[in-house]
Order: C-alpha cells, then sequence, then structure tokens
C-alpha cells in the first residue's frame, strides 16, 4: 500500500510541469484485457464493453468521458471490484480483481448517501479508519485531525453533517476515503451535485491532494472542462458498446488554475477536440465526422 500524505521525491507537480511532452512512463498499477459488458434488459441481451482493454499508469489522474449511457460508471465499478465484467481481465497491482480490492477506494456521487447523518466530521473519518485499521483511539483522533486538515476542514470536527454545505459534505468523504490510504481513488461524478463555486474549489482540492500524496486517480465526470482541468491523462470512449474512442494526454502545466489554466488556448483546443468528438456521437454520427465536417 502506498504511503499517504507524503510528497513524491524528485516527481512532484512542479517538475512535471517543466517535463518533457512525453515522459517516461510510470508502471501500470491497473490493468484491462478484453473487457467484455453485458445485461440482458426485456429479455434482450445489451452490450455495454467488447473486447476493451486499458492500462492507467501509477500516479497518474485519468479522467473517464464519453456519451450519456456509455457505460463509464460501470467501468469503474467494475475496475474497484463491486461489479464482475462478463469477460476478460482486470487487475490491480499485477493481481487479478475478483471482489472490491485492498487499495482502491471508491468515492459515489452521492455523498449524502455516503456519510453518517448521526456522526460528526471526526466521527465520519474515523469510522473509514476503524474499518481498515486498528490503532489506539488517541492516535487514531490524531490522525482522523490531519485529515480534516488536508479537506480544509478545521474547526468544523464536531459538527454533524446537517451542519455543513453540500461542498463540506464532500470533503468528509474524501477525507474518510483518503485516510484509509489506497493507492487508487475512485471518482465517480464526485462534484455533480453541487453549485459550481464549490464545484471549482473541490477541483483545486482534489488536485492539491494528489500534488501532496502519492495517489492515482480515476475520475468519471460528464464534464469535458472538469476532465480537461484536472487531467494528465483523458479517455474518451464511444457508444455503447464502447471502446476506446481516443486517449487524449493532456498537455497543460500543473499546477492549475481556475482562470489561468481555462483561458489558455490549449485548454479551448483540447475541450474542443473532446467535446466535440462526444457531442457528435450523442446527435448519432460517428466521430470521424467531424473530419469532414457534417453536422
Amino acid at each position: 500500500m502506498l504511503a499517504v500524505a507524503r510528497p513524491i521525491e524528485g516527481d512532484s507537480l512542479l517538475n512535471r510541469a517543466s517535463a518533457p511532452a512525453t515522459p517516461a512512463r510510470r508502471p501500470p498499477v491497473i490493468e484491462a484485457q478484453g473487457l467484455q459488458k453485458s445485461f440482458v434488459v426485456n429479455g434482450k441481451r445489451l452490450a455495454v464493453f467488447e473486447n476493451m482493454s486499458l492500462s492507467i499508469a501509477q500516479g497518474d489522474f485519468v479522467s473517464i468521458v464519453g456519451p450519456s449511457g456509455c457505460g463509464k460508471s460501470t467501468l469503474l465499478k467494475m475496475i474497484s471490484g463491486l461489479e464482475t465484467p462478463s469477460g476478460g481481465d482486470i487487475r490491480f497491482q499485477g493481481a487479478p480483481v475478483t471482489g472490491p480490492a485492498d487499495g482502491m477506494i471508491y468515492v459515489f456521487q452521492q455523498y449524502t448517501k455516503s456519510i453518517f447523518p448521526w456522526r460528526t466530521v471526526l466521527e465520519n473519518i474515523e469510522f473509514g479508519l476503524s474499518s481498515h485499521k486498528n490503532m489506539p483511539r488517541a492516535l487514531a483522533q490524531e490522525k482522523c485531525r490531519e485529515y480534516v486538515q488536508l479537506v480544509g476542514l478545521d474547526g468544523y470536527e464536531h459538527h454533524y453533517p446537517y451542519q455543513l454545505s453540500g461542498g463540506m459534505q464532500q470533503r468528509v468523504v474524501i477525507a474518510r476515503a483518503l485516510i484509509c490510504e489506497p493507492a487508487v481513488l475512485l471518482m465517480d461524478e464526485p462534484f455533480s451535485a453541487v453549485d459550481a463555486l464549490t464545484r471549482a474549489l473541490l477541483q483545486e482540492l482534489i488536485l492539491k491532494i494528489w500534488s501532496d500524496i502519492e495517489l492515482t486517480v480515476l475520475f468519471v465526470t460528464h464534464d469535458v472542462e472538469e476532465a480537461v482541468f484536472l487531467s494528465s491523462q483523458i479517455i474518451s470512449l464511444s457508444r455503447a458498446p464502447a471502446r476506446i474512442h481516443e486517449t487524449v494526454a493532456i498537455d497543460l502545466p500543473y499546477p492549475r488554475d481556475q482562470i489561468a489554466t481555462r483561458a489558455a488556448p490549449r485548454f479551448a483546443e483540447l475541450r474542443k477536440l473532446l467535446f466535440s468528438g462526444i457531442f457528435l456521437q450523442e446527435k448519432g454520427l460517428a466521430p470521424e465526422a467531424l473530419v469532414r465536417g457534417e453536422s
């Protein structure tokens, strides 16, 4: 299990920002080969994935985007071990994924259903720790306070969820996930239920955490701009039965800034590239139609 709250020596985000456009790749932490998934709906087989393969490098921030219903969340659940593929092989740190794997933590979209309303901020975070480790109460509470500070909830340790805003509740969920010291954080539309300003603040928070902790993030979102702002790489899926339409390296420098990064011409280019392919598929056109100028 990777260490938490420890900078990656010699490979900070500032170093990555000045690195060549094609730096040496880290070893894969997640691999999927020949992945298949289908459901039976009204007596008919519905194929979500057929023979799809992917590889996620250790330490990357990878977003998954694509048309509605292409299976983004299903893919994340299969990688986490919460859902079983119909065929193919998924490996985490070289070992087959046959169920929820120690070292991967899943953050769900509906944060209100992820925390206990009868527990305080500190108690909710402590629950995450106690479910993975046994340690003396005093030491556990000290560690929990470290993660309260990490997500910017100082002074709210003894507040209950109903006393917090939506963004603050999601910070509790993130802290409870991180205190388990995962190697991989899986996030399924984690900021979609909050307002635009809170979403921007949470985006900055997760990038700061990613820069301070040796962590791989796999992030599902419908928002292409969010994916471009956060990611080191984006996987864009096709319509079901989904395949990888394109994998795009996001060559914007870190640290990212909500104003300067979004104003950069390269940000607009990347957003257009990804959004166009997805939008055309939503309209029922092949992504290649973009090249032919169809609308």
